[in-house]
């Protein structure tokens, strides 16, 4: 259904095309899983990014073994991409269950800002940056390569 979708928007929209390295993210204003508003102005040296329930659930759970602050330390943030999940599966399942988690999920709610990111089916896009400037982008899928991606 994602695709179809994405596709469509895509075909109408060229400047939702997703970003691509050497360009610059401007800065993202989103919530977290609390309503909290986040702006990230300079972003992180890692945005991982997971736009499905399975991706979300390999980051979740690796996150929640970390210690408290892992992210922040390790100069990252992740991002979910909720904007095609109906409003009320959000509202009365899924944000209830991230309000869990210690660590911060930032989330894109609005379908145009998601089509702005790459995205593969079945996977976490990590996307590495020197200050705004996207300087590679990656396609994991296992809670051990969302290690090395944090971790370098």
């Amino acid at each position: 259904m994602k695709k179809v979708i994405v596709a469509l928007l895509v075909a109408v929209s060229v400047w939702a095309a997703p970003y691509n390295v050497g360009q610059s993210v401007m800065p993202l204003d989103l919530s977290d899983q609390f309503g909290k508003r986040v702006t990230l102005t300079t972003m992180p040296k890692t945005l991982i990014m997971a736009f499905e329930k399975k991706t979300a659930a390999t980051v979740n759970e690796y996150l929640a073994a970390q210690d408290r602050g892992y992210l922040a330390k390790n100069k990252a943030a992740f991002v979910a991409d909720i904007s095609q999940m109906p409003k009320f599966i959000a509202e009365t399942f899924a944000l209830p269950k991230m309000r869990n988690y210690t660590h911060t999920i930032l989330l894109i709610q609005d379908e145009e800002e998601g089509l702005k990111f790459p995205y593969q089916e079945e996977k976490i896009t990590v996307m590495k940056f020197r200050e705004n400037i996207i300087t590679a982008i990656e396609f994991i899928s296992t809670a051990e390569d969302v290690k090395k991606a944090i971790e370098q």
